[in-house]
């Protein structure tokens, strides 16, 4: 029997997918375990295996396109075998299950005796993170939410069911224009953006009727050629791209951190002369390659053993102090800014901490990092100095409640006080620091002492090692 492959739910916060990469199409033979596809999670690429013998029937998704997930996006079955036809009976048996687990669809006004009723029933309700935003956004009661038969996994509300329903209906002209019953994919919204055609006006071939970019291109009678449009306009546009998977989540995570958390910023400036000298020598005699960073979080490790009030977080109405010392290192990856996490840093050596810090940043850069490899940490290093940059500030890395931020190396004249206690004017190889913290756990004084530790251990970095 063909089975119906859907977008899978890797991650908690994970309310979509972007599909990178079919690595089978229709008509090939997959075998259980070989990878069928690669997906774009929130911070990461993941591949995902195949979980049973058979061909290929078809593939409802285009690279780049995003899905909810346990949305079906392919079929595998037997030769011959009718993949619209599982496809129905996916649906239909997804349809039923929801209608054994929730009672029959009442999206009627609730009367005001059973309101509080169904508020408390709306709070059992299974709602997909994206139907939750929908009836947040939208104002929509919650109590009307309640009668809604999901389509979703077990019988879960989808944002959809809740777009289709006669909630929506009664909503009228105050639903955004999303709402209005056209489904197409982010590349056929885009592709019809540049060629003026009207959504409206297409049928979609995908599942459930969604409109791919193929039908789009047919609607239109061309193939797509980006950036003809707007040719006699003083507005040219050269591209859009949809505001949405991994660089929407960085979007809404730093967002959500700079205005939730009041930050407060403490800046100094380090003399790196003896880090330099330090590092060479290392350098000179290892077989394994010190970088800056490396220094820079094990600093950063003996900064916070001193001042375990720098280590926390905070999470609903509970302060949290960590024993463990987890340091990430903000790294711009090819899906966009991911923080690989060094793990319990107090129980590890510097040639250790390179060996790992190299290995998680070039996978990183890459996004072949693993869900875990970028969570759980406790304190942020954000290293901007290869790229030149002379001061910056770094937004927390929530739930942590601090983040350094670290500049370029430039050589600044200042002033040298000698054993005699006489000025004088000396050019030193100068780099700024700046501790970002969330003013609501850790105050001023503690964050300026940590500052100051850490200038002193940079500029006699041997303490960093002892």
């Amino acid at each position: 029997m063909a089975e119906v492959i859907i977008m899978p739910k890797l991650g908690f916060n994970m309310d979509e997918g972007q599909l990178v990469r079919w690595n089978k199409q229709v008509g090939d033979s997959v075998k259980k375990g070989e990878v069928l596809f690669e997906i774009n999670t929130d911070k990461t690429t993941m591949p995902v295996e195949a979980t049973s013998d058979g061909i290929v029937l078809k593939l409802m998704l285009e690279e780049g396109d995003f899905a909810d997930v346990f949305t079906p996006i392919a079929v595998i079955g037997s030769a011959g075998e009718d993949p619209e036809a599982a496809l129905s009976a996916f649906q239909n048996g997804e349809a039923a299950s929801a209608a054994e687990a929730a009672p029959a669809e009442k999206t009627s006004a609730v009367e005001p005796a059973d309101i509080s009723a169904a508020t408390a029933d709306f709070k059992n309700l299974r709602l997909t993170p994206r139907a939750r935003k929908l009836i947040k956004d939208e104002g929509i009661d919650p109590a009307s939410v309640v009668g809604i038969v999901g389509t979703g996994y077990q019988g879960g509300i989808c944002s959809r069911d809740i777009l289709n329903s006669s909630v929506v209906r009664k909503l009228g002209e105050s639903m955004p224009a999303a709402a209005s019953g056209v489904k197409a994919s982010p590349l056929a919204k885009k592709v019809a953006a540049i060629k003026g055609v009207d959504l409206s006006d297409v049928s979609g071939t995908g599942f459930g009727g969604k409109i791919m970019k193929a039908d789009v291109e047919g609607a239109a009678g061309t193939a797509s050629t980006p950036g003809a449009e707007n040719e006699n306009q003083n507005l040219q546009i050269a591209e859009i791209t949809p505001y949405k998977g991994i660089r929407r989540i960085i979007g809404e995570k730093l967002a959500s951190s700079k205005f939730t958390a009041p930050h407060l910023y403490f800046t100094d400036s380090v003399d790196t002369t003896e880090l330099t000298a330090l590092r060479k020598k290392l350098n000179e005699s290892g077989e394994v390659k010190i970088a800056v960073s490396d220094l820079l979080t094990m600093a950063a490790c003996k900064a916070l053993l001193k001042f375990p009030g720098v280590n926390v977080s905070i999470q609903d109405d509970r302060i949290i102090t960590y024993k463990s010392i987890n340091i990430g290192t903000a790294v711009a990856g090819s899906n966009g800014l991911v923080v690989p996490v060094i793990k319990n840093v107090q129980d590890k050596r510097l040639v250790e901490i390179a060996k790992e810090s190299r290995d998680l940043i070039a996978r990183g850069k890459e996004g072949r990092l693993q869900p875990i490899e970028y969570s759980e940490g406790t304190f942020t290093i954000s290293n901007l100095g290869m790229f030149g940059i002379g001061n910056f500030t770094a937004i927390i890395n929530a739930p942590e409640a601090a983040i350094l931020s670290v500049s370029s190396v430039r050589k600044t004249p200042v002033v040298i006080t000698d054993e005699n206690g006489e000025d004088t004017i000396a050019i030193r190889p100068m780099m700024n620091i700046q501790l970002s913290v969330d003013h609501r756990v850790i105050d001023g004084l503690l964050a300026s002492q940590f500052v100051e530790y850490m200038k002193e251990l940079l500029e006699n970095p041997v303490r960093i090692l002892l």
